[in-house]
């Protein structure tokens, strides 16, 4: 099957300002998209790096425009919870017809520019959308960026606090082996899903994606799952590698943010507890970024390039 993987991820923002919030994010030491993107109902969105994946915040710019979106969409926005999953493909038309090919009932690619292109512009880029019983838990979809030459080299920047990549992502489910199961089948055909006392695992592409019942999470990491009142909100943790822990935790702190010690698989780790604007929680871990631009490469055969 045609490659695909994790590229970013979605969530609202209740910030006054999409500018001022990112800014918040820098101060952090974080790496930010310098532009942002005007998509429909009336968004605005801004993004923060973590390597050549990101985190997408939705922020309703125009008021008027977003009372014409649909339940979910406002259920989206007054949760403030990670909600949603953008899955990149080199190739989005092949990718369908491998789909359709395999029995699967998706709709056509649409392609389209941002919401403030000229009439005449090219499209940026090409989606398909993903039924949500083929990737329960999450709104899904797959997409190609037609303004990205293959052949070029990925810049990765390493943020202030020196976090620098997305390792992978947990979820969490009443019934989390037949969660990890479904999304195995279509992702990651062949990959075996992969037990431990944490949940069940796949590898997709580059990153680990955990499934884990509200119970181990409780035990795992001290806090009760809040279900979330649509059918989207199944996505608990965003896993980040940094280069030096313990600054990335003081300059996380001087910053303002909430920092929680962890152990994972042994290793010393923390997590940033989430802010009530965007409601993502993020597990930090140390790893050095030579290691991970090996193996990320050797899955993906990207051509990166680590910008100091």
């Amino acid at each position: 099957m045609p490659a695909i993987r994790f590229d970013h991820f979605m969530t609202f923002t209740s910030a006054s300002n999409i500018d001022d919030y990112l800014a918040e994010y820098v101060a952090q030491g974080f790496v930010i998209h310098e532009q942002t993107v005007r998509h429909p109902p009336g968004l605005r969105n801004g993004f923060v790096s973590f390597g050549p994946d990101y985190l997408e915040f939705c922020w309703v710019e125009d008021v008027a425009q977003f009372a014409a979106a649909g339940a979910e969409q406002r259920a989206f926005r007054s949760e403030r919870r990670p909600f949603g999953i953008g899955l990149i493909a080199q190739d989005i038309q092949l990718l369908h017809n491998d789909w359709i090919a395999r029995g699967y009932a998706v709709s056509q690619v649409i392609s389209r520019a941002p919401d403030d292109a000229p009439p005449d512009a090219p499209p940026a880029w090409s989606f398909q959308d993903i039924p949500r019983d083929l990737l329960p838990g999450c709104l899904c979809f797959a997409l190609t960026y037609h303004g990205r030459s293959h052949d070029k080299p990925i810049e990765v920047r390493v943020g202030s606090n020196t976090i620098y990549a997305l390792a992978g992502v947990t979820f969490v489910a009443a019934d989390a082996e037949a969660r990890a199961t479904r999304w195995r089948d279509l992702l990651a055909t062949g990959t075996p899903v992969s037990t431990a006392d944490l949940g069940f695992a796949v590898q997709i592409g580059p990153h680990v994606a955990t499934w884990m019942s509200p119970e181990t999470y409780h035990a795992t990491y001290g806090r009760i799952w809040v279900a979330a009142a649509h059918a989207c909100g199944e996505l608990a943790l965003l896993h980040l590698l940094a280069t030096n822990l313990e600054r990335a935790r003081i300059m996380l702190e001087q910053a303002g943010r909430v920092v929680t010690s962890h152990q994972t698989n042994g290793q010393e780790a923390f997590l940033i507890e989430p802010d009530i604007r965007d409601g993502v929680t993020l597990l930090v871990q140390e790893q050095p970024i030579a290691n991970w631009l090996q193996e990320r490469a050797a899955r993906t055969g990207e051509q990166l390039h680590l910008i100091a």
